[in-house]
């Protein structure tokens, strides 16, 4: 399992969890489980501003979407997405923990 490490400032933290909530509702109106987005929610809402958010490869895969899916929505509406670029950019460059044995 690929695990990645990313810190998130507080502006990052705020937008991760604006798209994260947007994902989220959208399961559970459309039936589907909503558990493992409910649980990532739960960890970066109880992370401190400007710690550092270990994810799987399931959980940064989720979480990149909903920042490209919270971009297109913006960029369709003609607002800004600086915001969403910059949580986005921290989240594409996450590295993943070396070990040297």
């Amino acid at each position: 399992m690929t695990e990645r490490k990313v810190k998130l400032d507080r502006a990052n933290k705020s937008i991760l969890l604006r798209a994260l909530g947007d994902v989220y509702y959208g399961q559970r109106a459309r039936g589907g489980s909503a558990e493992e987005t409910g649980r990532l929610i739960l960890r970066v809402n109880d992370l401190p501003a400007g710690g550092k958010l270990t994810m799987s490869a399931a959980e940064y895969r989720l979480a990149k979407a909903a920042l490209n899916q919270l971009r297109t929505r913006r960029l369709a509406e003609g607002g800004y997405t600086d915001a969403v670029d910059d949580a986005l950019a921290r989240l594409l460059h996450a590295h993943t923990p070396l070990f040297i044995w």
